[in-house]
């Protein structure tokens, strides 16, 4: 569940800051994309704290069959977080690609057609 917490930020941060050099999104998409990096990140520090208070004996009264059943859940929705952003990373790259390779058609039309501006 920690990996997956170090994964998610450092996936985030890596994905975000390659989409904003890129030059292929409006400030407003980079906006969105900053918004759900944040929201994943705030996401998954509840799950954190959810599992801090389940595994500390003292918080809550349970049987160690209850925590690992409600440990086994944080595990699965981080597990579901970090699948969305590597999804979300990989159509957003995709999408990143097929912007620059219209902006480079068009700039060979341009050339070939001597259009300027």
């Amino acid at each position: 569940i920690i990996n997956y917490q170090i994964l998610l930020l450092k996936e985030s941060k890596i994905a975000f800051k390659r989409f904003a050099n890129s030059k292929s999104f409006t400030e407003k998409e980079i906006n969105y994309f900053e918004k759900v990096y944040e929201n994943l990140f705030k996401e998954s520090l509840r799950n954190l704290d959810e599992l801090t208070t389940v595994v500390t004996a003292d918080k809550l009264r349970m049987s160690d069959d209850e925590r690992l059943v409600v440990i086994d859940a944080i595990y699965l929705e981080m597990q579901d977080k970090l699948m969305f952003l590597r999804n979300f990373n990989a159509s957003n790259n995709i999408l990143a690609l097929q912007r620059a390779k219209e902006h480079n058609d068009i700039n060979s039309l341009r050339g070939i057609y001597e259009i300027k501006n």
